[in-house]
């Protein structure tokens, strides 16, 4: 039996447009419980979070994926999920 259909975990551009980009859109959803406006029902700081992360998900993904420079995906993913670790840790222990 050949490892070779093990070689996409060695692929960078799987662990960027997959568990990265994942680990990313979730940070981005709780963050948006957190500057998302309420409204009048007091739930849609709760409801919009949970219904775009299907969308912020595509969009990373895509973007990812797509793209020719890797290197600007990566930063790009690096830099959301440190605004939003910074905005829940505010929330949490500020």
């Amino acid at each position: 039996m050949n490892a070779s259909y093990m070689q996409f975990l060695k692929n960078r551009r799987f662990w960027l447009s997959g568990p990265a980009t994942l680990l990313v859109s979730l940070f981005i959803m709780f963050a948006m419980a957190v500057w998302f406006p309420p409204g009048v029902g007091k739930v849609n700081n709760i409801m919009m979070p949970l219904v775009m992360l299907p969308l912020i998900w595509a969009l990373l993904f895509f973007y990812t994926y797509l793209t020719a420079d890797m290197r600007k995906a990566q930063w790009l993913l690096v830099i959301l999920f440190t605004i939003n670790s910074i905005i829940l840790a505010y929330q949490f222990w500020g």
